[in-house]
């Protein structure tokens, strides 16, 4: 019998642990038999795998813990056992690794052969095959972990919610030691293009990578019982649809659920909490343009400065072209470190122009100065608001260089920020900032949290934002200024002055 054959026969023989059909039979329906198929049936002319990674993306609730946990078995005393094999299965924290080793014990338990074969260590969350001598093991998305390990066979579960890939790496490269590993990973979408498990999805098709996605259109009303089902193939079957449709009543009822449901019911790839900016206001700001027309144009900058190890940003908005120009400045030699902390390709927005880099591991506030000068010298600049916090350096720069400048301190509290965040709202909405279709841009626009004070004036807040947002917080410092244009204040190296 063909292993494809062998594995969905064992699947078919597993019993329902829970619920109303607790005790029969698992049945596979059409969408689970689909995915077992594509990662097992390929195979070479000598019997070897094709297939060493799959990956499936469906709504949450469509039985993916019963299908991974099974799978673990099969691998670990079914019929893809082999002596001295390795099963791991890596999720989020410790207790969603707990979800599936209690699934994976629930089998055994119900199956006597199985419960006769096994040691399970409880503690360790750990199961030991006595006749293989293969284990079961589950970690958490904490890679050190990893480390050392030869698996034969491995799940990822729920990846979306993993902030770094380097356990999912760590398992994949371990492979290398065995002949026909295998590895896993169900989950439901991640919120932005840029998590890697949104980049498996979309990388190009390859022979030793299968993929299977299941998700609602993006534009899809929340009511559409064909996207429901485009999204969970279980619907109907186990997913109960009288509580999908409650579910999608509340989202359409109240925005605030309205997202959630879209990334996990619908599995879109969308932010399941709601944002200052909508994704598709901002993309509708994303029309290309060529950044020389602006030369000679009225305009107003917004300087945020990082440590000097972190993302500085500085920005231009041209209110009368409606466009917006940004500068991001990043250590060259942190790029590598740097990519892996915030999950988006640095180097490779550097190599495209998105992203100037400055020589060694701390950003050269000269390349800052040089910048600046340049835009004074290429633009209109009505004047440059800044934060005073690490303005010191930059500032004796500037004064060393004979750089004159119209800067205008920015106080980032409530007040200043008000009217800032209206202007620049009102002016995305109006599709006046028009960014280029900047992808680093794009990434910072997902990633703004506001947060109101008690008279309702609003502040972006980096503590509690989703990621860097650097580049939109220097936007926002430039639209305070275009706001109240009362005058130029120009630095000549010795202070601040009004002319």
């Amino acid at each position: 019998m063909p292993q494809v054959e062998q594995v969905l026969a064992f699947l078919r023989d597993l019993p329902i642990v829970s619920g109303l059909r607790a005790g029969e039979k698992l049945e596979l329906i059409a969408f689970q038999e689909q995915f077992v198929r594509g990662t097992y049936e390929p195979r070479r002319p000598d019997g070897s795998r094709i297939v060493r990674l799959a990956g499936l993306s469906v709504g949450r609730g469509n039985g993916k813990s019963a299908l991974l946990a099974g799978l673990s078995l099969a691998h670990l005393l079914g019929p893809m056992r082999e002596p001295y094999g390795e099963c791991y299965a890596a999720a989020l924290d410790r207790e969603q690794a707990g979800v599936l080793y209690n699934m994976t014990r629930a089998y055994i338990e119900a199956v006597p052969w199985m419960a006769a074969r096994v040691n399970i260590r409880d503690w360790h969350k750990e199961i030991i095959d006595e006749e293989t001598r293969s284990i079961w093991r589950a970690l958490t998305s904490d890679a050190r972990k990893a480390h050392g390990l030869a698996p034969s066979f491995w799940v990822a579960d729920e990846v979306a919610q993993w902030r770094s890939r380097e356990l999912w790496d760590n398992l994949k490269t371990g492979m290398a030691k065995r002949r026909n590993a295998l590895g896993v990973t169900i989950s439901t979408q991640a919120r932005d293009d840029f998590h890697f498990w949104s980049q498996i999805l979309d990388a190009e098709p390859t022979p030793s990578f299968y993929t299977q996605l299941h998700a609602a259109p993006a534009d899809c009303r929340l009511d559409d019982r064909a996207a429901w089902a485009a999204a969970n193939p279980a619907l109907g079957a186990f997913l109960n649809e009288d509580e999908f449709a409650d579910s999608a009543a509340m989202a359409m009822r109240s925005q605030s659920f309205e997202p959630a449901f879209r990334l996990l019911n619908l599995n879109q790839r969308i932010d399941g909490e709601a944002r200052f900016l909508n994704p598709v206001d901002w993309m509708a700001n994303g029309i290309p343009f060529d950044p020389t027309e602006l030369e000679g144009q009225r305009c107003y900058g917004g300087l945020d400065l990082s440590s000097t190890r972190d993302l500085t940003a500085l920005a231009l908005w041209f209110p009368d072209a409606g466009k917006l120009l940004v500068w991001h400045f990043v250590p060259e030699d942190t790029m590598r470190e740097r990519s892996e902390r915030d999950r988006v390709p640095y180097d490779q927005w550097a190599a495209e122009g998105w992203i100037e880099t400055t020589p060694g591991r701390a950003t050269d506030r000269l390349a800052i100065a040089i910048r600046l000068a340049d835009i004074r010298s290429m633009y209109d600049v009505q004047g440059i608001a800044f934060d005073r916090w690490r303005f010191e350096d930059l500032q004796k720069l500037l004064s060393d260089e004979g750089i004159q400048l119209p800067l205008s301190e920015f106080v980032p509290g409530y007040k200043s920020y008000a009217a800032a965040i209206d202007t620049f709202e009102r002016a995305v909405l109006e599709k006046r900032m028009q960014h280029n279709n900047s992808p680093i841009l794009k990434w910072q626009a997902g990633n703004v949290v506001v947060k109101p004070d008690p008279a309702g004036n609003r502040k972006p807040m980096k503590d509690k934002s989703f990621d860097r947002i650097d580049g939109i917080v220097a936007a926002i410092m430039a639209c305070s200024l275009a706001g109240r244009d009362d005058g130029q204040e120009i630095y000549r190296g010795e202070g601040i002055m009004w002319l």
